[in-house]
């Protein structure tokens, strides 16, 4: 089997690892992100509701299913011609996005009118889902360091039609100088983005364990940070699209052992995906982080995705 991964073109260190943490499935995982995803969108409810964009569509000769855990969310079965040129595109009627991408911001359950923070928002498609869910009340404070990508960012948004969000160009390493206290925030966390293969095949053979490492130190300061400026009962959703579990459960298994709040890892409010792993590499984690979710590319259609919901107490 490990013979197999090498031939995808998977490292010698990360080939083993994979096949330690998921044994003759891990060649189903990897082979499964070796095919694109289907093209997914996302119903803009600022500007129109789901049966009038749906029908619209289906006139022009779309074709797709619901996403389970996305009322507005649709995945293509059949698209004639670009869907990013149709004047419902344009128009900021619909956000093309990713299936996966589309749970954290549901895990938040972001309300009107709370003051919530997106600590990495670029391209901003969490962030417009963030704002629809909020229906444009309350105020999201989006933080992004890259200048090219947080213009895409304003430009997506004021496409979109979202009013409530402040984009500020700077870390979110730096969100505590704002002064806030949030009621939810969303980290959507810079990560090794093993589970996106199917866009980045390279990825294969240009990532290192220095790479997972040097992320993982960087989703603890991020996570520190959130949790710094997060109010007493307030909610925080981390998530990746890495495998790694460096990135994922251990980086939980941290929160819960070093934060100087109290904090639980709390039951995402869908019950989609798989319970996260609470002994990867025979390394015994706590329990309540089988409460976070992972997401799959073979079992579930999407990117390898993690998601876990943190509540502050």
């Amino acid at each position: 089997m490990l013979e197999k991964l090498f031939r995808l073109g998977y490292p010698k260190t990360f080939a083993e690892r994979y096949y330690k943490l998921w044994g003759e499935r891990a060649l189903s995982i990897v082979q499964a992100m070796e095919n694109p995803l289907p093209r997914c969108f996302r119903v803009n409810t600022l500007r129109i509701d789901v049966p009038a964009l749906t029908k619209l569509l289906n006139k022009k000769g779309f074709q797709f299913k619901r996403v389970p855990w996305a009322r507005e969310g649709f995945c293509l079965t059949r698209e004639p011609f670009s869907i990013a040129s149709t004047p419902e595109y344009l128009g900021g009627l619909l956000y093309i996005q990713e299936a996966g991408s589309m749970y954290p911001p549901i895990a938040l359950e972001p309300k009107p009118g709370e003051v919530i923070a997106d600590m990495a928002a670029a391209p901003g498609g969490k962030t417009s889902y963030l704002a629809q869910l909020m229906k444009n009340k309350g105020i999201i404070y989006a933080f992004d360091v890259g200048e090219e990508r947080l213009k895409e960012t304003r430009l997506n948004l004021s496409r979109l039609g979202v009013t409530n969000t402040i984009l500020i160009h700077k870390s979110s390493l730096y969100i505590d100088e704002l002064g806030i206290e949030f009621d939810k925030i969303l980290l959507d966390a810079p990560c090794t983005g093993s589970g996106t293969i199917h866009k980045n095949p390279e990825r294969k053979a240009s990532r290192t364990m220095e790479d997972v490492k040097f992320c993982q130190n960087l989703q603890m300061k991020l996570l520190e940070k959130g949790l710094s400026v997060l109010r007493k009962g307030g909610i925080l959703v981390y998530s990746t699209c890495s495998l790694e579990p460096e990135e994922n459960e251990f980086v939980i298994q941290w929160v819960l052992d070093n934060f100087n709040v109290n904090v639980n890892v709390e039951l995402l409010p869908l019950k989609y995906g798989e319970p996260a792993l609470t002994n990867p590499f025979g390394i015994e984690l706590s329990e309540e982080i089988a409460k976070a979710r992972r997401f799959y590319p073979d079992r579930h259609g999407t990117s390898g995705f993690f998601v876990a919901k943190i509540r502050r107490i």
